[in-house]
């Protein structure tokens, strides 16, 4: 996630895409080292990934999700205002990610499943310090062997769960961008939003331009709160002190940061049928 987004999702399968969508961005930038200690938490990561997509169906649910989705740009290309273009190109994108995922099949674990070496790996994932050098000699004689069946047999694990992660990766894009943020702003350091009855909310987003504040975030099914938090010079946390102005809602972009008096949250909502974002930003004079 980039510097000063803070994000929240609000059901159980998004929290699920987003796990899985953090631990194959770890995985990633370690999985080209050849730093044994990084190596290491490559496997850790990996058998993280494992342990989350065997005990749920979210192969199905990237499916559901897909669809949906295809649906949705389906819907758009007929619509004389949108993006012919960017929506063909997700349309082509949507469909491709659909067929591997057909393709792989509901046994696409498998190759991990039923590998005896990660079977051993994964029997002592759990245990702290499991991994050790003395409880797994065959792992540490791995680490420091051949670099090339290493990274041939890294490569080949990775691969089994780089489709389903790589589709994952794309619907989180689509579900962050699909939508425009409205403003308001959040005095006292708390900003307090009653949710609609019929609003499909999965999603909130924080964003910071101020790196010294960061957010916490609490939602449910009828209401959203977010409550700014600064550290003292004890280090203690402290809620960020009042604010000088208050505004009705508005688009993020009429928001005349050079007229406004004082320091102040602008906070930028936005909502969709599938999720609900904040953007928060701090104004100083």
């Amino acid at each position: 996630m980039e510097q000063g987004i803070y994000e929240l999702p609000l059901n159980e399968r998004l929290r699920t895409f987003m796990r899985i969508e953090f631990l194959y961005l770890r995985l990633n930038n370690f999985s080209n080292s050849k730093d044994h200690w990084q190596i290491r938490t490559t496997i850790h990561t990996l058998l993280e990934i494992y342990t989350i997509l065997a005990r749920t169906d979210v192969r199905r649910e990237v499916l559901a999700d897909l669809d949906r989705y295809i649906i949705q740009m389906q819907r758009f290309q007929s619509m004389p205002d949108a993006d012919n273009e960017m929506v063909t190109n997700l349309l082509e994108d949507l469909n491709a990610i659909k067929e591997k995922m057909i393709q792989l099949g509901t046994g696409y674990l498998n190759p991990l499943r039923d590998d005896d070496y990660i079977s051993a790996l994964l029997h002592r994932h759990t245990l702290p310090g499991g991994k050790a050098e003395f409880d797994m000699p065959r792992y540490k004689f791995w680490l420091e062997g051949d670099s090339k069946a290493l990274n041939n047999d890294l490569n080949e694990w990775i691969n089994v769960i780089k489709p389903i992660c790589a589709g994952i990766e794309r619907l989180m894009w689509i579900i962050r961008e699909s939508s425009e943020p409205i403003g308001t702003v959040a005095s006292s350091g708390q900003y307090n939003h009653q949710i609609g009855k019929t609003a499909q909310i999965s999603l909130i987003r924080v964003f910071l331009d101020n790196v010294n504040v960061y957010p916490e975030i609490s939602g449910g099914r009828h209401m959203i709160a977010i409550r700014f938090l600064e550290r003292n010079d004890d280090g203690r946390r402290l809620q960020v002190p009042g604010w000088l102005h208050r505004s009705q809602w508005r688009t993020v972009h009429e928001v005349p940061c050079g007229n406004i008096q004082g320091s102040q949250w602008v906070v930028c909502m936005q909502t969709l049928p599938c999720k609900f974002v904040f953007r928060a930003r701090v104004l100083l004079r």
